[in-house]
């Protein structure tokens, strides 16, 4: 009674090859037991190497019963079988994710090692309550796709296994009666009856209650993601335009935006282009919120060169110079750590030359004052304006001793702005009022003397840094985006 339609469903979406080696995914409940039953008799119309994955999550003390349960089911059914424990407890623990977000990594990991395509037991019923989890979360049309038919495995590393989903059209009340229909006693997970977990909420609590205003909101939400899996294609096509338009080459730990071309696209192609990139950089994040991608385009409209804003998983947008960029957060370190490696936080200014310090690079040269004033030097407004040519760039007094450092900052340093009348301000108060963004503090770079800051970089000199007719030292900073694109 199920096997025709299978059948008609596989050959629709195209998820087996002739001869194809399969893994999968049994658990050894319902569905994925009903799964095993149905592809064992597929198994010979598509010669199929077919092949049981099994994952003991070490969770329940069921779970050595079921792995047992699982094995003999494999034998008995003349299926090649691996079961294999993991530690999702610890996997949890260890990457700060729920259990039940650790246990599918861990599960769809296991199943990449073993075959170049897995089938998972994924039902219409399951199809619902996840375009339903989908749009509470305010996800947009790719999480209201659902699940797919077939679609690559976003935690397989080394290579491209496809996840295929043969009952995805199927209802859970057509699995239950074909299971007994032929007979299989499948082992009930009691979790599954737990609603401290989202998704058994939806499916114990809110979904009945909605079918109390619509009883067919399952098919509904089915025939949502079907709709929604179209639409998402013709827009694909925009997307891929647009990303080719707007990408400059980076690595793979960044991707890297022309900032001008991407503000000159409409807010709903901007959002998409962020969503593109969070999804290249984490494979395996799932339910993207609309805010937080909404949060960050409202920010890159107008954030200046230099600026970091946080995304989510992560991950972080930044402005450098004519570019927008993606990337990890970098690591933030606390003062105590600064302290005990200065060396790298503290460094001599060559001069002239050019000098890395962090993510940002000097170049200074050696000019006579007379060289970049008018006449009316002495005046006290231009000897002011003089210091500080651009935000970027500064002219500071020549030291024969001690010689010009760039360091960040430390606990009790001072600074007295230029044009405040040697009023001295702690530089953190400084820093607060200049909004410098907050993860940018500990990495900000000071030009210094001594103990002395001349200049917080792209921000304001000192009345320290005054000099007279001579030699100046004209500094330049930029700073280098994490593929060195400036």
């Amino acid at each position: 009674m199920l096997f025709a339609p299978i059948r008609a469903f596989v050959l629709k979406h195209g998820l087996f090859t002739q001869g194809q080696r399969l893994v999968a995914g049994v658990s050894g409940g319902p569905d994925s037991l009903v799964l095993l039953h149905l592809l064992t008799r597929l198994r010979a119309e598509f010669e199929l190497d077919l092949h049981v994955a099994h994952l003991h999550h070490g969770l329940r003390p069921e779970a050595d019963d079921e792995a047992e349960f699982v094995a003999g089911i494999a034998k008995a059914w003349d299926v090649a079988c691996t079961v294999e424990r993991a530690g999702v407890a610890a996997i949890a623990k260890e990457k700060h994710l729920s259990v039940e977000e650790a246990g599918r990594l861990a599960r769809y990991a296991f199943f990449a090692r073993l075959a170049p395509a897995a089938a998972v037991a994924h039902n219409a019923d399951d199809q619902a309550e996840t375009v339903l989890m989908h749009l509470l979360r305010g996800s947009g049309l790719a999480g209201l796709r659902g699940m797919l038919p077939k679609a690559s495995n976003q935690w397989s590393v080394n290579s491209e296994q496809m996840i295929i989903r043969p009952l995805l059209g199927t209802t859970r009340a057509e699995i239950e009666a074909y299971a007994a229909a032929h007979g299989l006693q499948p082992r009930i997970d009691p979790t599954n009856a737990d609603t401290t977990f989202f998704r058994n909420r939806l499916r114990h609590e809110l979904l009945p209650f909605l079918e109390t205003y619509n009883p067919n909101i399952r098919q509904i939400l089915r025939r949502t993601a079907d709709v929604a899996a179209g639409d998402y294609e013709l827009l694909r096509g925009l997307i891929e335009q647009a990303w080719a338009d707007t990408l400059f080459p980076s690595p793979g730990t960044a991707i890297t935006f022309n900032l001008a071309r991407w503000r000159a696209l409409h807010l709903p192609l901007q959002r998409a282009l962020l969503r593109e990139a969070i999804s290249r950089l984490r494979p395996g994040l799932r339910d993207v919120d609309f805010t937080p991608v909404d949060n960050a385009v409202e920010w890159a409209q107008t954030a200046e060169s230099g600026h970091t804003a946080d995304l989510l998983g992560g991950l972080c947008l930044k402005i450098v110079g004519p570019t927008l960029i993606v990337s990890e957060w970098e690591r933030r370190l606390e003062i105590r750590e600064l302290d005990a490696s200065r060396r790298d936080y503290e460094m001599p200014l060559a001069i002239p030359g050019v000098t890395r310090f962090l993510d940002w690079q000097f170049t200074t040269e050696v000019v006579e004052t007379l060289r970049v004033s008018a006449p009316s030097l002495r005046s006290g407004v231009l000897r002011k304006t003089l210091r500080v040519l651009d935000r970027w760039t500064a002219f500071l007094p020549h030291p024969q001793t001690p010689t010009l450092k760039i360091r960040t900052r430390r606990p009790g340093d001072r600074f007295q702005p230029l044009g405040m009348g040697g009023h001295t301000v702690k530089l953190s108060d400084f820093m607060i009022n200049q909004k410098i963004p907050v993860t940018e503090r500990d990495r900000w770079p000071l030009v210094v003397s001594g103990e002395a800051v001349l200049w917080v970089c792209g921000y304001r000199a000192s009345e320290q840094a005054r000099g007279g007719a001579g030699e100046m030292v004209k500094v330049s900073v930029t700073r280098q985006a994490t593929n060195d694109n400036r």
